[in-house]
């Protein structure tokens, strides 16, 4: 029969007694761990550079027109209406995340000016603080001329290239866009910089071009079809008000009976006139039911947020941090400890 250990409670309360007396005897090396673990979080603090963040929340309500009856219609008079009719998928989903983040977003919003600033640019203000403009081989500027200047010129491959630059360190490190809720339609853009003027404006520029960019391609093809029909309207009005003066002129007061002949003339212009009326009724029919589903599908974006002075400082305060490096510390001392004594 196996021997079987007995486990006596003063043994435990001994053993007990003898770890707590080695931690009293290695509490220089607790010290030592708790000092090393409070300074270190302090010194990256002190190290670290501001990050003012600016976030602005925004609705995305999305619309798209079916065609239905009005495509019907609209075919028998030689219009397409149904691709106004049909929701494109390009838009759709989380693609509005990527468009944002996209490079000729970030270019044009870089590309603005500052209030105040004599044509000075977001994205010189962002060589200035980033650090970046230091680091290139030769100065650069994107200021945009005085209101006087004729023609504005052409950017540089250099400063094409800068911009690039520029653009793919704000997309990875600075600007992070997503849906509060992963089913839902408000989405909030966030902008972490140094400068708590760049994160705002920013952010803020950064909303309004995507809008402006996706309403125009979203609505393209039927703002087109609507300027067509407004021009084939417009020129068909044209007509139709110089047929009725031609059809006034011909008409005769006191016809003379021995010659009908007279009352063709008139009757012609009357007909040409019912005719082209009747094809100015059908192109203005066309015409409304075109800036309907213009109308139905242009997307609504309604802010929720934007960003205000002054901006939070998203770094951790020193107490924090000291506390957090300091409890750190004192586990590591602990740990290190026990570590030791099961070796002996």
């Amino acid at each position: 029969m196996a021997d079987k250990k007995t486990i006596v409670l003063g043994d435990v309360i001994e053993s007990i007694k003898r770890f707590f007396s080695y931690l009293r005897s290695q509490f220089m090396l607790i010290a030592l761990c708790a000092v090393v673990g409070l300074i270190l979080p302090l010194i990256y603090r002190a190290l670290q550079k501001p990050a003012y963040a600016a976030s602005t929340t925004f609705i995305l309500e999305e619309k798209s027109a079916s065609g239905g009856g009005l495509a019907g219609i609209a075919s028998q008079v030689g219009l397409d209406l149904g691709s106004l009719g049909s929701g494109s998928s390009l838009f759709t989903g989380d693609n509005i995340l990527d468009i944002i983040k996209s490079r000729v977003i970030i270019e044009k919003v870089l590309l603005t000016p500052i209030s105040g600033s004599a044509g000075k640019t977001l994205a010189d203000l962002y060589l200035e603080f980033s650090g970046l403009g230091e680091r290139l081989p030769a100065p650069v500027s994107f200021a945009i001329p005085a209101a006087s200047a004729a023609v504005v010129p052409a950017h540089s491959v250099y400063q094409d290239s800068v911009l690039y630059v520029m653009y793919e360190q704000i997309a990875k490190k600075n600007v992070s866009v997503d849906r509060l809720n992963k089913k839902g339609s408000i989405f909030k853009i966030v902008t972490v910089s140094q400068n708590q003027v760049f994160s705002k404006n920013f952010a803020e520029r950064l909303l309004k071009e995507t809008t402006t960019y996706y309403v125009n391609v979203k609505t393209s093809a039927a703002a087109a079809n609507v300027k067509r029909l407004q021009a084939r309207g417009d020129s068909l009005l044209r007509v139709l008000n110089a047929k009725s003066y031609n059809a006034a002129s011909f008409q005769i007061l006191d016809p003379n009976v021995a010659y009908k002949s007279m009352s063709v003339p008139a009757e012609v212009s009357s007909r040409d006139k019912s005719i082209v009326f009747s094809i100015y009724a059908e192109v203005t029919k066309n015409l409304e039911m075109s800036r309907i589903a213009l109308v139905s599908q242009t997307p609504v974006i309604q802010l929720l947020d934007v960003p205000k002075y002054p901006l939070m400082d998203d770094r951790k305060s020193y107490l924090f941090l000291g506390f957090a490096g300091l409890f750190a510390g004192l586990l590591v001392g602990f740990f290190l400890c026990l570590y030791l004594y099961t070796d002996k």
